[in-house]
């Protein structure tokens, strides 16, 4: 799996707002993420457009999360910036030519896609982020095997 840069730069706004807790101005978001000023709103229309960051106008404007971080997940970013998790084709045709391939295949992709649902910005913004992976793994297999 591989994302584009603008979706790295997406998160790298939408995690510096959530550390930040305020309404962060565009040239301090700019310089933080050394882009120019137009990239920057060209991201922020689409993280606005998906519902997660509130643009405020004026001489303290600027941009905030919409929603709390515990609300906005990884999976909710990729979903915005890429249209959702993206599996090749010719993945799924070469898995699909293996017998019995194609359901575990479709297992490990519920798995990741899971697996960025339960990632939260609170989480990412979180120093013992380890800790969470760690017993996040266990509730992730739980879902998986009870759905």
């Amino acid at each position: 799996m591989r994302f584009n840069t603008t979706t790295g730069y997406a998160f790298q706004i939408m995690l510096y707002l959530t550390i930040n807790r305020r309404i962060v101005s565009s040239m301090e978001l700019t310089e933080y993420i050394a882009v120019s000023q137009r990239y920057l709103i060209q991201i922020a229309r689409k993280l606005r457009s998906g519902g997660l960051i509130v643009t405020k106008n004026g001489m303290c404007g600027g941009y905030a999360l919409l929603k709390e971080p515990a609300f906005i997940s990884a999976y909710d970013i990729i979903v915005i910036m890429e249209g959702g998790v993206c599996i090749p084709e010719s993945l799924i045709t070469a898995v699909t030519d293996i017998q019995n391939g194609y359901n575990s295949f479709l297992l490990l992709v519920e798995y990741i896609e899971t697996y960025l649902r339960f990632m939260t910005l609170d989480k990412l913004a979180d120093k013992s982020i380890n800790e969470w992976h760690r017993s996040s793994i266990d509730a992730i297999g739980l879902q998986i095997v009870s759905t």
